[in-house]
């Protein structure tokens, strides 16, 4: 599955709750970015530069880290979140997915209004979240992310949930949703 939504959305709070009460794996791209950064690796020193400056990863970049990373992992039900980005990310994921033998699900898209998104960026504290990146950040999702909401509408796995309500509640819509769709084995 994927969480879809403008940054400070929650995606990754609600894919960290996900992965603490079921058996669904939280991959958040922006962590594994900002740990191959740490970790100085080809693709994390590739990636530095964008990330500081709130732009998007090249989607080579980012498909070959997330290849790397699927093809190396057990199967398992999956949550991505800040990917993909970009159609072509999209199109590629599918691809790809398609060659390890997994297939996206469901899309939840967590819409939340900019003025939300923005006081959440500002309070967040970390190094990438300035209110100047925060603004460019939001203004890349609504030109450049916003586009696969369509995308997803028309391969039939997005539902939307409303992500200017309570953690609680946003994760109780993403837990009914996943019910419905079959993927809500709990982690007993």
């Amino acid at each position: 599955m994927v969480l879809l939504g403008p940054p400070g959305a929650g995606k990754g709070t609600q894919g960290a709750r996900l992965s603490r009460g079921t058996n669904i794996r939280h991959v958040s791209t922006g962590d594994l970015f900002r740990s191959a950064v740490e970790a100085n690796s080809p693709a994390g020193l590739r990636a530095e530069s964008y990330l500081r400056s709130g732009q998007l990863v090249p989607d080579e970049v980012v498909l070959h880290v997330l290849e790397e990373y699927l093809v190396n992992t057990e199967a398992c039900d999956i949550c991505f979140d800040g990917f993909p980005r970009t159609r072509r990310q999209a199109e590629r994921f599918d691809d790809i997915l398609e060659q390890v033998g997994l297939s996206l699900r469901l899309v939840i898209y967590i819409s939340v209004p900019d003025d939300v998104v923005l006081r959440r960026l500002a309070s967040r504290g970390r190094e990438d979240d300035s209110l100047d990146t925060a603004r460019y950040r939001l203004s890349l999702y609504h030109s450049v992310t916003e586009p696969l909401i369509d995308y997803y509408v028309e391969s039939d796995v997005l539902v939307k949930v409303d992500g200017a309500a309570e953690e609680g509640v946003v994760f109780d819509q993403i837990c009914t949703l996943l019910a419905q769709r079959g993927l809500d084995e709990s982690d007993d």
